[in-house]
């Protein structure tokens, strides 16, 4: 089964063990103990599911439904790794099972919302979504997840009620606005998609690159305001950060210049770390790490690289050295400064 990327994973439940009367302490010693052992066996469990790992989490998982057969938990947690193996009608059946023994598993209801969506059962997967929400009403993510089924049903209004209210009054983060916009284009609203996406790069520029990589946003490639996104930095550096740039006699020339691969040759030996993947269009190119970087032409022949970084970043005096010994470095491999 493909896993549907609109649904948000809920925070992991703590252990619950069911309270009961008993009559002699050592039993209840020795039930409390299995009952952690199988806490135990299920928490290794899941770590080898987020990892990917399904068949080892298995093996695990079988030890523990070897004592208890109906174990609620265990049999979620085996759901999963079925459904990752590809084995749908065995998930689909712990799934069910899980929930039938213990409707308190909000992850569980979460999940079969997820194979609801998979199978076109939309109205279906918001009843499961309603449970989950009923079983933690404060979550935000509820708002999420039921904003992106009435998205897939086509219910624009109904979904963008949803999402405002996931962003909450403070309008919401960058990483908020990025979940909001990979469901709005999964529904293939793609204005929607566009205007989240451009909330998100103005929070986090690094969103930018986010979604130039990200297949999700594949069919927007025409768009004209995701090309139009995808060509701008707007980005200005905020008061107190440092600051510093040179021309170069060298051009960016659409990242196929000279300048472009100087400063990366001159980033590969020296001290100040950088992201790998660069951000290259026809007009500029960005490195990001500990300084920011801009490469780009200077509109005569030439170009310019800009460096700027925060001031907890470096010193007055450490940003004047390296931004110096960078700058200078730069110029002897592109072939001469401009001033």
């Amino acid at each position: 089964m493909t896993r549907p990327a609109v649904l948000s994973r809920a925070r992991r439940p703590r252990p619950r063990l069911a309270a009961g009367l008993v009559l002699l302490a050592l039993l209840a010693a020795a039930t409390t103990a299995g009952a952690g052992r199988r806490d135990e066996a299920l928490d290794r469990a899941q770590a080898l599911i987020d990892e990917g790992d399904a068949g080892g989490a298995l093996s695990l998982i079988r030890g523990v439904l070897d004592d208890r057969p109906q174990h609620p938990r265990a049999l979620l947690l085996r759901s999963t790794a079925r459904f990752m193996q590809g084995d749908l009608a065995g998930g689909a059946s712990d799934l069910e099972q899980a929930l039938e023994r213990d409707p308190g598993l909000r992850q569980g209801w979460l999940n079969l919302a997820g194979l609801r969506i998979s199978q076109n059962r939309l109205d279906d997967a918001l009843g499961a979504l309603d449970k989950a929400a009923e079983l933690d009403p404060g979550n935000p993510d509820n708002d999420l997840n039921q904003g992106a089924v009435l998205a897939l049903q086509g219910d624009a209004e109904g979904a963008r009620r949803h999402f405002r209210s996931y962003l909450g009054p403070e309008g919401g983060t960058a990483q908020d606005h990025y979940l909001v916009a990979t469901n709005y284009t999964v529904a293939a609203l793609d204005d929607d998609a566009v205007e989240q996406l451009r909330e998100a790069v103005e929070r986090d520029e690094t969103m930018r690159l986010r979604a130039r990589t990200d297949p999700a946003f594949g069919r927007l490639e025409s768009h004209p305001g995701f090309v139009a996104l995808l060509e701008t930095d707007a980005w200005r550096p905020p008061d107190g950060y440092h600051t510093a740039s040179r021309a170069y006699l060298s051009s960016y020339g659409g990242g196929r210049g000279p300048l472009l691969q100087a400063v990366l040759d001159t980033l590969q030996l020296s001290r100040i770390g950088f992201d790998p993947r660069v951000e290259v269009t026809a007009s500029w190119a960005l490195i990001q790490g500990d300084a920011r970087i801009k490469v780009r032409d200077d509109g005569e022949g030439g170009g310019i690289v800009e460096l700027s970084a925060p001031p907890g970043r470096f010193t007055p005096a450490a940003w004047a050295e390296a931004s110096r010994r960078l700058l200078d470095a730069i110029e002897t491999r592109a072939g001469g400064g401009g001033g």
